[in-house]
């Protein structure tokens, strides 16, 4: 347990380090259209008491995942449902890659890769929505 708990203590060391160096010229194509309230909202957040530790543990635990990949990938394969994929091309922490390889477990996948960052939504809002609009509507959820 001391492992772990040195290990959470320096993934929060991390986080709060990211938080605070992040820039958006770093993780954006375009940080100009980032509204600068959201960053500050988004800081504000991650500032609070006890959100240090718990960003930490949700990135200590980043470890896991790919050991459950072919698993997730088998209930993709098994189920297919229907997907939409929206990804920030230029996102330096989720590449372009990851969102091309839905397409090996999901042929049918609707996959938009847009001149964006790691802040899609942020950046691309009025583009997403629309995806996210004519998706729905095309498989009537």
């Amino acid at each position: 347990m001391v492992a772990a708990n040195s290990l959470t203590a320096a993934a929060a060391s991390i986080v709060g380090h990211r938080v605070q160096t992040t820039s958006l010229e770093s993780t954006s194509a375009r940080p100009e259209r980032y509204n600068p309230d959201t960053w500050t909202d988004e800081y504000a957040h991650l500032s609070k008491p006890g959100q240090r530790e718990i960003q930490a543990d949700l990135l200590y635990d980043y470890r896991t995942n790919v050991a459950s990949y072919s698993e997730w990938q088998a209930w993709l394969r098994e189920h297919k449902p229907p997907t939409l994929v929206v990804w920030g091309r230029n996102d330096p922490s989720f590449i372009a890659p990851g969102a091309e390889a839905f397409k090996r477990d999901l042929p049918d996948a609707e996959i938009h890769l847009l001149d964006a960052g790691h802040f899609a939504l942020d950046e691309k809002n009025d583009e997403i929505a629309s995806l996210i609009l004519a998706f729905s509507a095309k498989h009537l959820i």
